[in-house]
């Protein structure tokens, strides 16, 4: 891609064409008068300017369109290549892209242009865990958002903060980031259910990382409702794309573009079907917590059926949620349900998935009093991750097996496995000597 002069555009297309000064000259103008635009000695009035276009089989608008513009669209371009590549995890790729795109913004002084390539390579280093790194990119984007009253990006920044912060246990600080994304929410009248939804979302976690559970309780069920809100758009979306039908049928372009814009961005909110599934997820575990286990199967079931739909590998990950709520009920049943349906879920190759199908399957025999078989499924899984190299999950296990033969009266077993699980934890420097 290449950047081109208003006389470098004429002269491309006229070798294009195969013509000469001359022959593009015609009996309207002279070949010196082309020859000084083409080398940008001279400005052309609108007059030349159309019959060029018209003469060339070019529109105006691409003659005018200046080097800052198509500068713009260039970077754009690679923008959304390297959002597609992060997507992907072709992270290399991805850099490629946003290096060519802050060539551009910074020789142009794009500043949009340069704040969106900041904000994708925080992406990048968040995906690779450097989130120092990531930290400081989403920082400097937001300050030129924050200058072009970009209220969206702004929220979308200040959510990526929190969650980084969230992450690294800088609870005060995350509760900020939240903080700062609701208020710009508040301010801008954006009007989006689900960018809402996840603010309120991660400030209820925040307050439950705090300890202040009345708060966290109250931004959940406040989550909980934006989410539901969601549910209900199909039917105004309907309505809104039969008002944009109406006045296109009335010749009312404007009004028509205006109720279909709106249409595709409610459409667009209603298909963030994997964000809306992590969301329930982690909902449904935040009122487990809360021992509002009635309300967390509504969010976990509502993330089975999303990820169900979308054949989502974590559908794994919410149906062990389930089957702990089972488990905390004590219903048996129940609990060995979800057991099967999560084993028909997993697949070769999944090791964590497997060991955490057969945590769930000793608990599940401790429930029915099943003793000798919660033994040997324990023992079963501690062979497992030792085999897989889990380090850490092996040295846990080990001290399950030590605390399970506390309870059953076998102080030599026990001694024997705790021993070891906490030998391996000292290892890891999970544990001080």
């Amino acid at each position: 891609m290449k950047i081109l002069s208003l006389g470098e555009k004429i002269k491309l297309r006229r070798k294009e064409l195969n013509l000469t000064l001359k022959n593009l000259a015609g009996d309207r103008i002279t070949a010196g008068q082309i020859s000084l635009v083409e080398s940008g000695k001279s400005n052309p009035s609108m007059d030349l300017l159309e019959y060029l276009a018209f003469a060339l089989n070019i529109t105006v608008e691409y003659l005018m369109e200046t080097e800052e513009t198509q500068a713009e669209k260039i970077c754009l371009y690679h923008e959304n290549i390297a959002e597609a590549k992060i997507l992907n995890d072709e992270l290399e790729e991805a850099e490629k892209n946003i290096e060519n795109s802050l060539h551009y913004a910074q020789k142009y002084n794009l500043d949009m242009r340069k704040a969106k390539d900041l904000y994708l390579k925080g992406l990048i280093y968040s995906k690779k865990k450097e989130y120092g790194n990531a930290q400081q990119n989403f920082l400097s984007a937001n300050s030129i958002f924050i200058k072009n009253n970009s209220n969206e990006e702004v929220i979308n920044t200040f959510l990526l903060l929190g969650k980084i912060t969230l992450r690294l246990k800088a609870y005060h600080s995350a509760y900020s980031y939240f903080q700062q994304a609701e208020k710009v929410f508040e301010d801008s009248n954006l009007g989006d259910d689900f960018l809402i939804g996840q603010i309120y979302y991660y400030i209820g976690c925040t307050y439950f990382k705090l300890g202040i559970i009345d708060k966290s309780i109250e931004y959940s069920f406040m989550a909980q409702e934006k989410f539901r809100n969601i549910d209900n758009k199909k039917i105004y979306a309907e309505s809104l794309l039969a008002l944009a039908k109406e006045y296109c049928e009335k010749g009312d372009i404007s009004n028509a573009i205006n109720y279909s814009e709106k249409t595709l961005k409610i459409y667009k909110e209603m298909n963030n079907s994997f964000y809306v599934s992590e969301i329930e997820n982690d909902l449904g575990k935040l009122f487990s917590d809360f021992e509002n286990v009635e309300q967390s199967f509504i969010h976990l079931y509502k993330a089975k059926e999303i990820r169900e739909k979308t054949n989502d590998s974590k559908i794994i990950e919410t149906l062990c949620n389930i089957c702990e709520n089972y488990i905390k009920l004590k219903d048996e049943i129940k609990a060995k349900e979800t057991l099967n349906e999560i084993l028909q879920h997993i697949e070769k190759g999944e090791e964590k998935s497997l060991c955490d199908y057969y945590l769930l399957k000793y608990r599940v025999e401790l429930l029915e009093g099943k003793l000798e078989e919660a033994e040997n499924t324990l023992i079963q899984t501690l062979n497992y991750v030792k085999k897989v190299n889990f380090l850490k999950e092996s040295a846990e296990i080990s001290i399950m097996l030590g605390k399970f033969y506390i309870d059953n009266g076998r102080d030599n077993e026990a001694a024997k496995y705790l021993n070891e699980g906490i030998k391996v934890l000292r290892e890891l420097k999970i544990l001080d000597k």
